[in-house]
């Protein structure tokens, strides 16, 4: 039986090692190299401060462009802070909450 789960334990670690470790970290390492500004996310820097991403639905005022989907976001009204006003654009929103569903105690 030793003899068997002994190749069957090295080519786990093996597989587990070149595709899980070595895999993901070639492919990274190419796209930094050969795709620097898509790799990074395609962010959007104004004055040397990240604005948004390419990627994510930006405002066109042109008909030459395709126009992203804007998403339901708020942001907090400059005029008066305990209210929101719609957002559509807004990046910073465009990921997950990470909250979990409530615990039943």
């Amino acid at each position: 039986m030793l003899r068997q789960l002994r190749p069957a334990f090295v080519l786990l670690v093996l597989m587990t090692l070149l595709t899980g470790l070595a895999y993901p970290l070639a492919t990274t390492g190419i796209a930094e190299l050969l795709f620097p500004h898509q790799a990074e996310g395609s962010l959007v820097r104004r004055d040397g401060t990240v604005i948004g991403s390419e990627l994510i639905g930006q405002n066109f005022a042109s008909a030459r462009y395709f126009h992203g989907r804007p998403s339901a976001t708020t942001d907090t009204d400059a005029n008066d802070p305990a209210k929101t006003v719609p957002a559509p654009y807004n990046a910073s929103s465009s990921g997950g909450s990470n909250a979990g569903p409530p615990r039943n105690r």
